[in-house]
């Protein structure tokens, strides 16, 4: 089951990175009406936008993988941590206050790898989601091309991920808790 959950995973990313690109180039070879800040804030042209782009994907489908196949333990060995403390845990691998999840990196290198594959995946899949409904919604319907505005897709991506993040700290969380001392 976790093979094919994987695969499913990776099948779905590839795709929908793949078709937003392909939109993307049709709505815009150019890139002149491109909302992604590596292109309207940095001028990136299709070349290094999609090599970026491409690395990261293939980070988060190697971090995914890491942490779908070589699992290691994230929870902290005492009991009675806050949700906040556990999360800043759960990231960081120490103690901190919450607000270090915002400028800390966590103490190894295989714990970033752990907890970008079990957070980023899924936030790159929900971004597939939203991206291909968006297209979809952008090549074939007037009134949608009338309002739709690239900073409703990305508080819309913002939201999603923050929400999607917290759920899946929020299940470990409370898996953490109903272990016995």
């Amino acid at each position: 089951m976790k093979k094919i959950k994987f695969y499913l995973m990776v099948s779905w990313i590839i795709f929908s990175r793949s078709f937003d690109a392909y939109c993307t180039n049709l709505h815009t070879p150019d890139l002149q009406k491109e909302a992604n800040p590596l292109v309207s804030s940095l001028g990136l042209s299709w070349s290094p936008l999609l090599i970026i782009l491409s690395l990261l994907m293939i980070y988060v489908i190697f971090a995914y993988y890491q942490f779908v196949f070589k699992p290691i333990t994230l929870d902290p060995k005492e009991r009675g941590y806050s949700f906040k403390e556990y999360a800043t845990y759960r990231y960081l691998g120490k103690k901190a206050k919450w607000s270090a999840l915002l400028f800390q990196f966590p103490t190894s290198i295989t714990r970033f790898n752990q907890v970008m594959g079990q957070l980023m995946a899924p936030c790159l899949a929900f971004a597939g989601i939203v991206s291909s409904f968006m297209w979809l919604l952008i090549f074939n319907s007037s009134y949608y091309r009338s309002i739709h505005h690239a900073s409703v897709i990305y508080s819309l991506l913002i939201v999603g991920c923050l929400f999607i993040v917290l759920s899946i700290f929020k299940k470990e969380y409370l898996t953490y808790k109903s272990v016995p001392f």
